[in-house]
C-alpha cells in the first residue's frame, strides 16, 4: 500500500467517514471496473483530470459511467477555455496519483485548491459512489450524502454540477 493511499484511509478514518473498500486486480479502463461495481454495489464515476492548454488551473470532472464528454460542453460550463487532459506530472504533484487511478479522494492533498471539482448531474441520482484510494488495485465505497457532504466538507470543497450531453 502506498503512503497515499495510506493517507486517504487515514482522513477517511480521521473524519469518521462510513466506507467499504475491496481489494481487486489492476484495473486501467472504465470498462474494467464493473468488477468493483459488482464487489460493493454503486455506481464508479469516470474521473477525468482536465486543464487548459497552458495548465493555468485544473480540473476534477467526476462523470456518470455512460454519459458522453464532450470538451466544449464542459469548457463551457466549467467558464474554461478549451479543457484537454492535465499532465501526469500535474496529476502526481496535485492530487498524488497516477492515469488509471484518478479519484476525487486525491483531493486531500491538494491544499491550495489549485483543482475545481466538477460533478455530472446524472450522478446525483446514484445511491453509491465509488472511487479508487488514488491505485487502481483497490476501490472504495461511499454513500452519496457520506461523499458529497462528509468527504467533500473534510477537504473544504464546493463542486460545479455539470449537464453532460
Amino acid at each position: 500500500m502506498t503512503d497515499s493511499e495510506k493517507r486517504v484511509y487515514r482522513h477517511l478514518a480521521e473524519h469518521r467517514l462510513t466506507y467499504r473498500i475491496a481489494a481487486h486486480k489492476r484495473v486501467s479502463a472504465i470498462s474494467e471496473c464493473v468488477i468493483a461495481e459488482k464487489l460493493l454495489g454503486g455506481v464508479m464515476p469516470r474521473n477525468l483530470f482536465l486543464s487548459p492548454r497552458n495548465e493555468s488551473h485544473f480540473y476534477l470532472l467526476i462523470a456518470h459511467p455512460e454519459s458522453v464528454f464532450r470538451t466544449s460542453s464542459v469548457s463551457r460550463q466549467a467558464g474554461a477555455s478549451r479543457l484537454s487532459f492535465g499532465s501526469e506530472e500535474a496529476l502526481g504533484r496535485l492530487l498524488h496519483t497516477h492515469s488509471g487511478a484518478v479519484s476525487p479522494l486525491g483531493l486531500i492533498f491538494d491544499e491550495d485548491r489549485r483543482v475545481t471539482l466538477l460533478v455530472d448531474r446524472k450522478l446525483l441520482t446514484e445511491n453509491a459512489l465509488i472511487f479508487h484510494p488514488l491505485e487502481n488495485t483497490a476501490s472504495v465505497r461511499m454513500e452519496k450524502d457520506v461523499f458529497f457532504h462528509g468527504f467533500l466538507s473534510s477537504v473544504s470543497r464546493d463542486f460545479t454540477v455539470i449537464d453532460m450531453e
